[in-house]
């Protein structure tokens, strides 16, 4: 989806755009939207922390090394149907040995990878597996209409959509 809505837009603007998602490392995107918690974290804390930060992603670690993830799809499928878990820890309703991918892909690859999993929020690592932080369809979305201002937000809803009828009284 977001590959194709690139591509659609691709075809009235300038290519040299192309040319660079292809070449620019995901590193340069927007990877802020997160906060990291350590395991063993009780789900109430971590879900005030995501609350107070305006996240709907927490990182969760052990030590400094990635052991899961936990969203805000995790909120209303698991919390709402399991009743009181906020007492539990973090580890019982995370989604643990999360996808990742690694800070040398770029752009192009990374949406690819987005789109490829049912995932909004992919943990961003480095060669050493430390994180770097999470990539998600909005921050390509924003970083794209960062790089070309004028051309997006001048764009109408539907480009080509012309009306074949007049209307109105």
């Amino acid at each position: 989806m977001l590959i194709a809505s690139i591509a659609i837009f691709l075809t009235g603007v300038q290519m040299n755009l192309k040319d660079s998602l292809q070449k620019i490392p995901v590193t340069h995107v927007n990877l802020s939207f997160y906060i990291e918690t350590e395991k063993g974290t009780k789900v109430r804390a971590v879900l005030d922390k995501m609350r107070a930060s305006h996240r709907k992603c927490a990182l969760v670690m052990d030590h400094g090394k990635l052991t899961g993830i936990f969203t805000e799809r995790d909120i209303v499928a698991k919390v709402a149907s399991k009743g009181d878990v906020l007492k539990k820890p973090i580890e019982d309703l995370m989604t643990p040995s999360p996808i990742t991918m690694v800070s040398t892909l770029t752009v192009v690859e990374a949406s690819r990878l987005i789109a490829s999993t049912p995932h909004r929020y992919i943990p961003v690592v480095n060669d050493e597996g430390v994180v770097l932080g999470t990539v998600t369809y909005y921050a390509i979305i924003k970083y794209i209409s960062d790089y070309f201002p004028q051309e997006i937000y001048n764009l109408p809803p539907v480009p080509d959509l012309f009306a074949t009828a007049r209307d109105g009284a």
